[in-house]
């Protein structure tokens, strides 16, 4: 019979899943074996014991040594949140500006990358496998904790959209066996905030005036261009964005005659369900002819709105400017004596007046799809703040006949 190695284990004693106990011919004493999953290999090492019961005292403590070590609870990198949230943005990078919006990656990296409270600050080292609800939730409360004002419930949900990105990556890769679900945000609808008719005029009547006496802001002079881009914004429905109002030229402008209106060439984002034409009020076309007398030698490629600036998002940046002081010198604050309205407002009012001045007889999803939008949301956060007129009132008695 042949020599065996004095190596060779004699006794054999599971504790759990991942620890062993045993005992060779070469030692008296019973040896602890561990496995490591970040190493992916086993740790031995001999208790000095030759008790089995001590044995498994003193490899409990070796296990506790390991966590205290991170040795023991490492998650192999490519098992790690981290790993899969690398491959989204990758994934996304390479999309951009075809299937994605430009944007989305960038935004996607400073959501996960973000310091000090970054979705990678407290899921990175986490095995992709053991995210769930609970996680998320934690997560979101972390963040809560560690700035002076709690994020919004929309950004709230853009983090978790983002964390469920991940998790589906790494479903896809076959790194996990579900997507768990992610925790409700409960969110408080505001009402857009829109420009009554006494506002309007007053607002209008301030560019009126800053124009004729030459008012400055930030050394650039208020014309009556600003006065124009606020009834144009008003009667066309554009976003006063880079890629819509700011990013409209005169060869994106052609004239409808029956009904008489104005159709405006929108870019297409690849995020919105936008449409390639848009339709205006029959008053468009009038301020289109006084701005095209601001500027009579203009070309095809000319921007319509302060051609005199390549970059748009500075011209975007100057009207915002004047547009603030025109809200100050009309005393359009809110009673904190803060600003009430943006720039944006005008579309807000743009859509509330279609359907205040329409008598509710607009048809909800023609407007929707010519603002670029959906009927949820006219009906979420516009025409469910507006009062009912008496005109409104009728419309809800008619019997079609």
């Amino acid at each position: 019979m042949p020599n065996l190695s004095r190596n060779v284990k004699t006794h054999k004693k599971p504790v759990r899943r991942g620890l062993l106990l045993y005992k060779t011919a070469a030692s008296p004493y019973w040896h602890a074996r561990i496995w490591l999953p970040a190493e992916r290999r086993y740790l031995v090492r001999s208790t000095k014991e030759r008790s089995r019961l001590a044995a498994q005292e003193a490899a409990e403590e070796i296990v506790s040594d390991l966590q205290q070590g991170k040795r023991l609870d490492r998650v192999p990198r490519d098992r790690a949140f981290e790993f899969f949230a690398e491959k989204t943005l990758e994934n996304d990078e390479r999309a951009s500006g075809q299937s994605l919006h430009r944007l989305t990656a960038r935004n996607e990296r400073s959501i996960l990358y973000r310091e000090p409270d970054g979705v990678l600050g407290y899921l990175g080292r986490i095995d992709v496998g053991s995210v769930r609800t609970p996680n998320v939730r934690d997560y979101l409360n972390w963040v809560d904790d560690h700035r002076a004002k709690p994020l919004s419930a929309s950004t709230k949900s853009k983090h978790i959209t983002v964390i469920r990105k991940v998790l589906k990556t790494a479903y896809e890769a076959g790194a996990v066996d579900s997507i768990a679900p992610m925790p409700k945000v409960p969110r408080r609808d505001n009402p857009r905030d829109w420009f009554d008719d006494d506002e309007y005029e007053r607002l209008l009547l301030a560019a009126r005036e800053s124009a004729k006496e030459g008012i400055k802001v930030r050394g650039v002079p208020i014309t009556m261009e600003l006065y124009y881009f606020i009834v144009f914004l008003v009667h066309s429905f554009l976003r006063p964005t880079e890629n819509e109002v700011f990013a409209l030229k005169h060869r994106d402008v052609r004239l409808r005659d029956d009904p008489k209106s104005l159709q405006l060439r929108v870019e297409k984002p690849k995020i919105k369900n936008a449409i390639l034409w848009s339709d205006t009020t029959a008053y468009a076309p009038d301020f289109y002819d006084h701005l095209k007398a601001l500027h009579p030698n203009y070309k095809p490629t000319d921007y319509v709105f302060l051609p005199g600036y390549p970059n748009r998002t500075t011209a975007k940046r100057v009207f915002e400017n004047q547009f603030n002081y025109l809200l100050e010198r009309a005393k359009l604050g809110d009673a904190s004596g803060g600003p009430k309205h943006t720039v944006y407002s005008l579309r807000h009012t743009a859509i509330c007046k279609r359907i205040l001045h329409s008598k509710g007889k607009v048809n909800l999803l023609n407007l929707a799809k010519n603002a670029r939008t959906s009927v949820a949301q006219i009906e979420r956060f516009y025409s469910s703040q507006l009062p009912m007129d008496k005109e409104m009132v009728k419309n809800l008695q008619t019997f079609g006949d």
